[in-house]
């Protein structure tokens, strides 16, 4: 059996016989090639990003749950009546099935409930059942507990945001732990600058993705803002520089020239390194997947992309062509 995930009142626990269809005794829950349970998460929202297989333990951060189930009725009944989840998921009517002691389920709620934990079945996530396939019913499920990103109303206006309640501070000296603050995402950005001879317009734009991250403890989602809109700064600076050096403003063919040949140019001119170009592409990669609504995700509150992009940003500014 793997090992249950488990916490007080969960929006959902997740509830299938996960180690009988696998092979190996150290997986993890739906690892299996081609189970789409991890990705089903983070489309209905219930998770802000996909969740790798192996962390499977950061469902809890997100008022999940999971369970490996035995076919042993009393023992999942005594789990669901100790953490009382709000709701009792089968992944797939298999367990189901077992668990009714009928063959005729239907996907949705059920009738039956579990003290005040509502059942519901969902169609499986695993690649064998493809054919049953039908990603509404997780949709739906995500809806009737809400998704994991929190909606603003007057009451949490000035509230930090619900992921934020959960973070905490750790001195590596003495090993006091205290609860993250709004200071200490002010704090994470205020020094990180661009120089003063950089364009006015491209530093403000810079500013505000700082602005954007210091208010992620007040809504989480504005971390990920931060970074394209940074994204946005790295993009003008490079466009300015290549302008600067005389590129071309019309290529063969009258087409115009994009990102990635603005980066090549400046990497010809001898103005970044090997190092620097490659680095660059990655950003505008990035940058390309920012703009694709299905492969959107929250990123997370790193400062440390902003540190990168901001000495990306001077090191282009500040440097000389090499002759």
């Amino acid at each position: 059996m793997l090992p249950d995930v488990l916490t007080d009142k969960m929006k959902i626990l997740f509830c299938a016989n996960v180690m009988g269809q696998i092979n190996t005794a150290d997986s993890n829950y739906y690892s299996t090639p081609g189970n789409k349970f991890w990705d089903i998460l983070h489309r209905t929202c219930l998770t802000p990003f996909r969740i790798n297989p192996g962390s499977y333990r950061d469902v809890s951060l997100y008022g999940l749950g999971l369970t490996d189930y035995n076919f042993n009725r009393g023992e999942l009944v005594a789990k669901v009546k100790r953490y009382k989840p709000r709701v009792l998921c089968f992944n797939g009517k298999k367990a189901a099935k077992s668990f009714f002691g009928r063959r005729d389920i239907s996907y949705g709620f059920q009738e039956a409930t579990i003290g005040a934990a509502r059942i519901f079945v969902a169609p499986s996530t695993s690649a064998n059942a493809n054919k049953y396939w039908d990603e509404k019913w997780w949709y739906l499920l995500a809806e009737s507990v809400g998704s994991c990103l929190t909606k603003v109303s007057i009451e949490n206006y000035y509230e930090p945001d619900e992921i934020c309640k959960l973070m905490e501070n750790i001195d590596i000296a003495t090993g006091t732990v205290t609860r993250t603050t709004e200071k200490d995402f002010i704090r994470a950005v205020s020094d990180i600058q661009l120089h003063c001879s950089i364009p006015l317009y491209i530093r403000n734009i810079f500013e505000i993705a700082k602005s954007l991250f210091a208010y992620g403890y007040l809504y989480y989602p504005f971390c990920t803002v931060a970074v394209e809109q940074a994204l946005k700064s790295l993009e003008a600076i490079i466009s300015e520089k290549y302008d600067v050096l005389g590129g071309f403003r019309v290529k063969s063919r009258g087409r115009y020239p994009v990102l990635r040949d603005k980066i090549n140019y400046l990497y010809a001119k001898g103005l970044i390194s090997e190092q620097q170009r490659e680095i660059l592409h990655d950003f505008r990669h990035l940058r390309n997947i920012t703009f694709h609504p299905k492969y959107q995700q929250i990123l997370g509150h790193y400062d440390g992309v902003l540190r990168v992009l901001a000495h990306l940003m001077n090191e282009i500014w500040l440097a000389e062509v090499k002759e």
